[in-house]
């Protein structure tokens, strides 16, 4: 399954919220819940604007887990 935990640490360590996410990317709330949640399907352009945005690679954005790892 893919999870967002590697932007979720990228942010902790930065000292941002996931509100900062609203204003930085101009995403709904329901958008910035679906990435916290890992509820997908996710839009590609999703995952791009936040690449672009904070300057991240996709594998500091998203990371494969297998069911066993939760």
């Amino acid at each position: 399954m893919l999870s967002f935990d590697p932007l979720r640490e990228w942010f902790e360590k930065t000292g941002r919220q996931r509100t900062d996410m609203y204003i930085d990317c101009g995403f709904a709330p329901q958008t910035v819940a679906k990435v916290w949640g890992d509820r997908f399907p996710m839009r590609t352009d999703v995952i791009e604007k936040i690449c672009k945005t904070y300057g991240l690679r996709v594998e500091q954005v998203l990371v494969w887990k297998n069911e066993e790892d939760k």
